[in-house]
């Protein structure tokens, strides 16, 4: 069984062992030592080779695209601020002005074109054997990222608050729809979703003005290829009402979970069951600060595979994204965590 086949059987149940799928971006590049904003994220054939690189050194079963959230914000016309460790948009564009603007021509955008084109790239050169990651950001990402969490937030104070989140939302939808698709056509196994603000807007809100266009958005992906759900924070939360927002994400019914280290593990798979496979939680603090041992790692990473292991559905990886400053301790840890994950994970 290759490194394909065996990050999708997980994804159905039981696989022979826990594919290894740490969500890796600046450590790739790093590895290949190129510059991660100027040619990492802006050379698709760079990206390739780094992430063939970086999977091939360390037993990685899929390569991925993901390089930042700002792809899709960037043809909307997000200008995008290079100078920072990772791009990030220099200003962001008004609601007010939202009607006015036309929408994009993807196939115009430089950024979504390279995007693409590393998805090509990566399945003419590994597509057989390994598993690859396309992306994109999920409906409340993708509004967060066009007009800043903080405004977007702003809008609850209206009454209609629902309605005027959901109508920014159902405005960029059909482009998420079309972004996805070139991937799939390039090439992609899984399409990556990215929802890094959910955690802060609470299970009431998300379930207001967010879940049914995530729902209809994956439902979509699905009739072609596994959809992963990448979002951060803690989510495990349940309101006064009653409201879990595990529960809440695990009923858009993508294929892959990717948990975060705040969520207690153990108890997200006896919530989620058989819907989803889940990924991550490995806590990134660990694995990025140099106040904490060898032992301490090897613990954290430990104690994650013993959690997600029983039953299958499966996949081994951090919280988030692996740390990768320094090189040396970032290459170290994700050593310990294919060792561990070799030597604990057969089923």
């Amino acid at each position: 069984m290759n490194s394909l086949e065996l990050t999708l059987s997980a994804i159905k149940g039981m696989p022979e062992k826990i594919p290894f799928n740490p969500f890796i971006m600046h450590l790739a590049a790093s590895l290949l030592g190129v510059d991660y904003n100027h040619e990492y994220c802006q050379n698709p054939n760079i990206l390739a080779k780094a992430q063939i690189k970086c999977a091939n050194f360390f037993g990685i079963d899929h390569v991925n695209v993901s390089t930042d959230a700002y792809r899709e914000a960037s043809a909307w016309g997000v200008e995008i601020e290079w100078s920072s460790h990772t791009p990030v948009a220099k200003s962001h564009l008004k609601i007010s002005d939202f009607d006015s603007i036309e929408d994009p021509d993807l196939l115009s955008n430089q950024r979504i074109i390279n995007r693409v084109n590393a998805v090509k790239a990566l399945s003419e050169l590994v597509g057989g054997e390994q598993c690859v990651v396309g992306w994109i950001e999920a409906p409340f990402a993708e509004i967060c990222c066009l007009f800043d969490l903080v405004n977007v937030l702003i809008l609850c104070r209206y009454d209609d608050w629902d309605k005027k989140i959901a109508s920014l939302i159902n405005r960029v939808l059909p482009i998420q729809k079309e972004f996805a698709k070139l991937q799939i056509e390039a090439g992609a196994h899984v399409i990556g979703a990215g929802d890094s603000a959910i955690s802060q807007i609470g299970p009431h809100r998300y379930e207001k003005c967010c879940l049914k266009a995530t729902k209809d958005l994956f439902d979509l992906i699905q009739n072609d290829v596994p959809v992963l759900y990448h979002i951060c924070g803690d989510n495990g939360v349940i309101d006064k009402e009653g409201r879990d927002m595990l529960k809440l994400v695990s009923s858009t019914n993508s294929a892959i979970l990717d948990l975060d280290y705040q969520v207690d593990l153990k108890l997200a798979k006896e919530k989620i069951g058989k819907k989803s496979c889940i990924r991550g939680n490995t806590n990134t603090q660990v694995l990025g600060s140099q106040t904490y041992s060898i032992n301490d790692v090897s613990n954290e990473i430990e104690k994650t595979i013993e959690l997600g292991k029983p039953g299958g559905r499966y996949q081994y990886a951090a919280g988030c994204e692996w740390p990768w400053k320094p090189l040396s301790m970032a290459s170290r840890n994700l050593g310990i965590a294919r060792t561990l994950v070799d030597k604990l994970g057969k089923y």
